[in-house]
């Protein structure tokens, strides 16, 4: 697999490194650029964890199993299948994106993901996801006693766009962007962090009245705990920075993040936008000021 033979080809380098994802639903796919990215710069030979959730977390799966050759490709089968994204549905609010065929088809036939690699890699991966009745974050590792699929599952499961909640263990989880971010919670002793963010440097736009109408009629029926955990996203995300940088003053931490906003929606089925969000992250993350020097220290 592809992990095994840059492990091989690195020698002895020491496997040090922590990547903390953030996702955001179709825009995950800048993933796809930075990994790209990565394994030509560096390989994965030095990576040691990765904390993902959400799109972000379908992204690193097949990073983690050595696949990385059908990240790409997924996506672009994704929006011309036709099947994945469907915007037409948002007038009813559910099913515009549907997480069942990324799920069941997607990634269990049409790019099956490889179980038996997944589990035995020496890469550390944890999955985020949400309590739905208390909007709390809880983290599975990908060898908890738990089906992978139906973790990614509920991983991904955004209530008002996908419409359901996933049963893990007896509990109903969701989205796990929710309840944290990017993953910040789950850097314990990590003492290298690589973060990779999916929107630029700047404060999220305040929601125009019918954006927040429409959000209010599609959330009104989910557990009140959560409705509240998703209102407060976006003081959320403003405060994220000043958390990156309180970590930083303890840890060596490097940020990868987009330079300007992303071509691509969160909601999009456009195929040259996808490209040029794909495209951009591979771009960025070369062009990350001091990513050389700290990858190597």
């Amino acid at each position: 697999m592809l992990i095994e033979k840059q492990n091989k080809k690195e020698g002895s380098q020491v496997s040090n490194i922590t990547i903390i994802t953030q996702g955001g639903g179709m825009i995950a796919a800048y993933h796809a650029g930075v990994v790209r990215a990565i394994g030509e710069r560096f390989g994965f030979g030095n990576i040691k964890r990765i904390v993902a959730s959400s799109g972000a977390a379908a992204v690193y799966a097949y990073l983690v199993s050595g696949q990385t050759n059908l990240i790409e490709p997924i996506w672009y089968y994704l929006l011309k299948s036709g099947r994945f994204v469907d915007p037409w549905h948002h007038k009813r609010g559910r099913g515009v994106i549907n997480i069942d065929f990324l799920i069941d088809h997607a990634i269990r036939e049409r790019y099956p993901l490889n179980l038996d690699s997944f589990k035995k890699s020496p890469i550390a991966f944890d999955i985020g996801v949400t309590e739905t009745e208390t909007g709390r974050s809880v983290f599975f590792s990908k060898n908890a006693h738990l089906d992978p699929y139906e973790l990614l599952r509920a991983s991904c499961a955004i209530p008002y766009f996908y419409g359901k909640h996933v049963e893990l263990a007896g509990r109903q989880y969701c989205d796990g962007t929710i309840g944290d971010m990017v993953g910040l919670s789950q850097i314990d002793n990590d003492q290298k962090i690589l973060v990779v963010l999916t929107r630029p440097d700047r404060p999220l736009k305040k929601l125009l009245l019918a954006r927040r109408i429409l959000r209010w009629l599609l959330l009104r029926n989910e557990p009140m705990a959560l409705q509240e955990k998703i209102w407060g996203m976006p003081a959320e995300y403003d405060l994220l920075n000043q958390h990156i940088v309180a970590f930083s003053e303890r840890r060596s931490v490097c940020v990868i993040r987009p330079q300007q906003q992303l071509p691509m929606w969160r909601i999009d089925t456009r195929i040259q936008k996808l490209t040029a969000t794909i495209e951009q992250g591979y771009r960025d993350t070369l062009n990350t000021a001091g990513l050389d020097a700290w990858w190597a220290t």
